[in-house]
C-alpha cells in the first residue's frame, strides 16, 4: 500500500475586523466594523535567557529558556468612516446639530481679499455650513454692500470672499446669514495616543478554510500619514500600529475553526 500524505492546507486570507473599545473602566462597549481591511498582520517574537556550562574549558549552551514573547502588528484599513477616523485621531467622535437661527450681526475683522468662515468661534472653530442669505454690511449696520461686487459667497461652505477693490474696506462688518438646520457627524484629535480594546476577525478567505480570531486585549496606535490632498489615484489608508496583550484572565490570541455540518 502507498504512503498517506495529509492534503496541504493552503489559504489566502480574507475576512471582517471589529474593534471593541474599553470604556473609562475597563468594559467592552461594543464592536464597531472597520470595513475594508487590506492588511492585518500579528509579529511574534521571543527572547531568551541562554546559560552556559563554565565547567570546561570550551564554554557550552546548556539551556535555553524563553523569558519574554512580544505580540506587534499592523492594521490597514481603507474605509474612511467617522468612527475610523475618530480611531485614527486617537480621539472622539460626536453628532453635531445646526439649528436654523438666524444670525443678523456677527461682527467681524476682514481685510479685502481674503475668506471668512462663518459661525467660527473658539467652540466651534469649523463655523457653519450649508447657510442662505448672507450679508454683509457696515458695522453700524447702515450699510448694506452688494455680493458680486464687494463680497463673493459659497453657502455650501459657509465661506464669504472679501472682494478687493469693492467698497468693503479694511475694518469690521456685520455678517447676516441661517444655518439649515441638520446633523452631521465630527472627528477630533483627543488628549490620548492610543486606545485600547478588543479586536475580532470573522474570516471568508478566498482560498482555505475560515478560521476566526479573537484578541481580548490590544492596543492600537496611529500610524503613517493621512493623504488630505494628494495628487496621484491611490485610495486613502488609515494604517494603525497593533500591540496584543494578554488579560488577566485570558489569553492574548485565540484562533478559531468552524463546526462541521
Amino acid at each position: 500500500m502507498p504512503l498517506i500524505h495529509d492534503e496541504q492546507k493552503y489559504v489566502i486570507p480574507r475576512g471582517r475586523v471589529y474593534f471593541d473599545p474599553f470604556d473609562a473602566n475597563g468594559n467592552l462597549t461594543g464592536e464597531i466594523p472597520f470595513g475594508n481591511c487590506p492588511e492585518l498582520t500579528v509579529t511574534i517574537e521571543t527572547e531568551k535567557a541562554e546559560h552556559f556550562s563554565s565547567q570546561k574549558g570550551l564554554r557550552e549552551k546548556d539551556a535555553s529558556v524563553v523569558v519574554q514573547v512580544d505580540r506587534t502588528g499592523n492594521l490597514v484599513c481603507d474605509n474612511i468612516t467617522s468612527s475610523n477616523y475618530g480611531l485614527w485621531l486617537s480621539g472622539t467622535n460626536e453628532k453635531i446639530t445646526q439649528s436654523a437661527v438666524a444670525v443678523t450681526a456677527e461682527l467681524r475683522a476682514v481685510v479685502p481679499g481674503r475668506f471668512y468662515q462663518l459661525g467660527s468661534t473658539p467652540s466651534n472653530p469649523m463655523g457653519v455650513r450649508n447657510v442662505t442669505g448672507i450679508t454683509v454690511k457696515n458695522e453700524a449696520g447702515s450699510t448694506t454692500y452688494d455680493v458680486g461686487d464687494d463680497y463673493n459667497v459659497d453657502q455650501e461652505t459657509g465661506r464669504v470672499q472679501i472682494v478687493e477693490g469693492g467698497a468693503i474696506t479694511a475694518g469690521n462688518v456685520n455678517f447676516g446669514y441661517t444655518p439649515v438646520a441638520g446633523e452631521f457627524e465630527r472627528a477630533k484629535t483627543g488628549a490620548a495616543s492610543e486606545i485600547q480594546g478588543a479586536l475580532r476577525v470573522v474570516s471568508d478567505n478566498a482560498t482555505g478554510g475560515n478560521r476566526d480570531h479573537y484578541m481580548p486585549k490590544v492596543t492600537l496606535t496611529p500610524d503613517g500619514d493621512l493623504p488630505i490632498i494628494a495628487e496621484g489615484t491611490d485610495f486613502v489608508q488609515l494604517s494603525f500600529g497593533l500591540e496584543v496583550l494578554k488579560p488577566a484572565n485570558a489569553e492574548a490570541i485565540y484562533a478559531d475553526g468552524r463546526p462541521v455540518v
